[in-house]
């Protein structure tokens, strides 16, 4: 396997991303530059607006809101701040987009088996797939057994 030193990981936030984070971890050498990044929806101002000075401010506060819950992730991990990525809009777009910004040599993301191409991979990974430039680990995401959690 290829030795990867710029790695961007995609999160979505929820409990499956330690098991996207384990997944990425072993990829992950001393010399690698780890970036985590998660792709939050564009807020939706009172106005209903998403243009403008309320759109910056809503983009802020869920930043704000969203950057400790990845900063959580990287707990134990020596990642300077500007490895943290809080970015909005479409995941896939936005991911492959900062894989080509980073020179990412591969994007790692997770997705639940299912059926089909889409439902084996899941939209967003399918998407990060046939979009990205670099190599993409797509980490299969485990449900717990029924009575765990």
């Amino acid at each position: 396997m290829s030795r990867y030193n710029t790695l961007l990981v995609a999160l979505d936030l929820t409990q499956d991303s330690a098991q996207v984070l384990s997944g990425a971890s072993k990829l992950v050498t001393t010399s690698s530059h780890l970036h985590l990044v998660h792709v939050a929806e564009h807020p939706v101002t009172a106005l209903g607006s998403g243009t403008g000075r309320n759109h910056r401010h809503g983009e802020l506060q869920v930043r704000q809101e969203l950057f400790p819950r990845l900063q959580a992730y990287a707990d134990g991990m020596v990642l300077p701040p500007d490895h943290l990525h809080i970015l909005f809009g479409d995941a896939p777009q936005e991911i492959t987009y900062l894989a080509g910004k980073l020179g990412a040599d591969v994007i790692v993301t997770g997705s639940h088996g299912e059926k089909g191409l889409k439902r084996l991979l899941g939209t967003t990974a399918t998407d990060i797939l046939h979009q990205a430039a670099c190599d993409v680990l797509i980490v299969r995401i485990h449900e717990p057994a029924q009575g765990t959690t």
